[in-house]
């Protein structure tokens, strides 16, 4: 992960992590995942899933995970009651098997929201625009 990530994790409001799945191709692509959000003063985790739409350039069939810095309590509490982030990417990932690397830094989607993003396999390449709604799943909360 980006140096100083877990410091940011450690000292921000709460964090998320998820697992996430993409497929772009040309202009447009999606994502579907899911994951937990952790209050860092109450410790209350709150699972939720995620879906995502994309436009821009790009190609590839990836899956990640994004790790989410809410800096305060309200952007902690914006994102699980509204769960919406909007936020522009490039990314340039190549990886399987646990070989390989991407490019990737902590992006801001929101006030106060940050967002650290992991490939864990496939291979992308991304110029573009992202939009993800996120949902408390309602049958683990």
């Amino acid at each position: 992960m980006a140096p100083g990530a877990q410091q940011a994790v450690r000292d921000a409001a709460g964090y998320g992590v998820f697992s996430d799945r993409g497929l772009k191709i040309f202009m447009f692509g999606s994502g579907l995942g899911k994951g937990v959000v952790i209050n860092n003063a109450t410790k209350k985790a709150t699972y939720m899933v995620m879906g995502e739409v994309q436009y821009g350039l790009g190609f590839g069939i990836s899956k990640f995970r994004q790790v989410f810095v809410f800096q305060t309590q309200d952007a902690l509490n914006n994102f699980i009651t509204y769960g919406v982030t909007l936020g522009a990417q490039v990314t340039g990932a190549a990886q399987a098997g646990g070989q390989g690397g991407s490019i990737a830094g902590a992006i801001s989607v929101a006030p106060g929201v940050w967002v650290y993003q992991i490939t864990e396999a496939g291979l992308a390449a991304e110029l573009g625009i992202t939009g993800a709604k996120n949902f408390k799943d309602s049958e683990l909360n």
